[in-house]
């Protein structure tokens, strides 16, 4: 599938919004989007690749960042993220939010300022906000002078001024000046043309929730050998056979056999597979997908490491 490339710059006006995170590594993102196309992030900094202007974590145990010590899994931290705020879709490797839209994340920032830190200035603010962790240390006084000095060139003063009492002007330019701080900075964006068969109406609620565990399981052991285009199709096949199979249960994992001939749904009373060729070849036009499942079955199956999860504090 031919991708176009863009400068991020001009994606951010883009109104489609990211579904799914198919592949974070290093400095790359790759998100399914709502209209069925796959785009790709590149360069610039985490709060733009994730459209988290406020760099909002939640921390879970055997992420990248060292420094959490923390026994909570991923899947409580990503709920605990989507229950707090809205338009959250994914965790990082790093424990960073990634948003729906950048509206979204920069309206999440804003509830937490308002919610949790209304009744502080912003030098009080940011000692709770900007903490210590994998990116460096915080340096709150440099912090709070930046963000007034973006005040100042927005005609605002906001200094000594709790939050809560701020005029829309001025919590606009406190969101502008954290936004500065905190690196948001462009990189680049690539994205294939949008399926025909693989608009968001081709996935309900629990099919995304599939979907997104089996491309991040798939994409883990797959994404040397296999562009993200196909890990995508492979995820939205195991999506249509985990709602085939719906009687056997939620799904609870999803497996790779050792000859990654075959992708396995483990689900709570039972099993369900199918080849990755027929996956790869599967028509989502198709009502129905025949697929190899058994209740009981226990195939040879190389599990793919999934890090304990964890709700923690964002910040």
């Amino acid at each position: 599938m031919i991708a176009t490339f863009f400068q991020g710059a001009n994606n951010m006006g883009d109104p489609h919004k990211i579904t799914g995170l198919i592949r974070t590594e290093g400095k790359t993102r790759v998100y399914q989007m709502d209209d069925g196309s796959v785009e790709t992030r590149e360069g610039g900094t985490v709060s733009w690749r994730n459209n988290n202007p406020g760099n909002l974590k939640f921390e879970y145990a055997n992420s990248a960042d060292k420094t959490v010590h923390t026994a909570r899994t991923k899947e409580a931290a990503l709920t605990a993220a989507q229950g707090r705020y809205e338009g959250v879709v994914a965790l990082d490797q790093w424990g960073n939010a990634v948003f729906e839209t950048e509206a979204a994340g920069r309206a999440a920032k804003a509830q937490l300022l308002r919610n949790g830190h209304g009744d502080k200035t912003i030098p009080e603010m940011l000692k709770g906000y900007a903490v210590d962790d994998y990116t460096g240390k915080a340096n709150t006084d440099a912090y709070a002078q930046s963000v007034y000095a973006v005040g100042d060139s927005q005609g605002v003063d906001l200094r000594g001024k709790k939050i809560k009492d701020l005029s829309e002007r001025e919590f606009g330019a406190l969101l502008d000046g954290m936004k500065k701080v905190e690196g948001f900075q462009e990189g680049t964006v690539s994205r294939t043309q949008p399926r025909a068969d693989a608009g968001p109406e081709a996935l309900n609620s629990e099919q995304q929730k599939v979907h997104q565990m089996a491309a991040e399981a798939l994409s883990r052991q797959l994404g040397t050998t296999h562009s993200p285009e196909q890990i995508d199709t492979l995820a939205r096949s195991a999506a249509a056979v985990a709602t085939e199979n719906a009687g056997r249960g939620d799904v609870q994992g999803v497996f790779l056999s050792k000859d990654q001939q075959t992708i396995a749904l483990k689900q709570a009373f039972g099993i369900s597979e199918i080849g990755v060729p027929e996956a790869l070849n599967r028509s989502f036009t198709d009502s129905t997908l025949k697929v190899a499942s058994r209740e009981g079955l226990q195939p040879n199956l190389q599990e793919q490491p999934q890090a304990p999860q964890t709700a923690a504090l964002s910040r």
